[in-house]
């Protein structure tokens, strides 16, 4: 009964890790931050994630036309592997948004080519 048990328990903690391993990445971080209000111009559009990533493999989706920043893609990849970033320029006046992976265009993926879940930013810029 004691070796059956301490089968099943050495089985529950490794499907459990694997479950836990085979999630899909989430963003823990952004810049600009939801719901900031920036200066229009340019500035350095990021996005952290709460696990390394794939680098060269990212989805920055557009939803509707004149809400997303002009961009100078390709993204770089930090040193962690945990956060990409890509000069953008943005209008005054204007509310933004941006998706981080939306179906179809999964392509924020982490090291295990796990597709991260889809996360949206908006923000928008001031006057002047």
């Amino acid at each position: 009964m004691a070796v059956a048990i301490t089968i099943t328990v050495g089985l529950m903690a490794v499907l459990g890790s694997h479950t836990a391993d085979s999630r899909g990445p989430k963003v823990v971080r952004t810049s600009p931050s939801p719901g900031a209000v920036i200066a229009p111009g340019f500035f350095t559009l990021s996005v952290t994630f709460d696990k390394p990533m794939a680098d060269g493999s990212f989805s920055y989706v557009q939803k509707a036309h004149g809400t997303f920043p002009d961009c100078g893609f390709p993204a770089r990849l930090s040193d962690d592997k945990r956060t990409f970033a890509v000069r953008c320029s943005v209008l005054p006046s204007r509310n933004y948004e941006i998706w981080f992976n939306s179906r179809p265009y999964m392509n924020f993926k982490d090291l295990n080519g796990i597709s991260a879940e889809p996360h949206q930013l908006l923000f928008r810029t001031r006057v002047r």
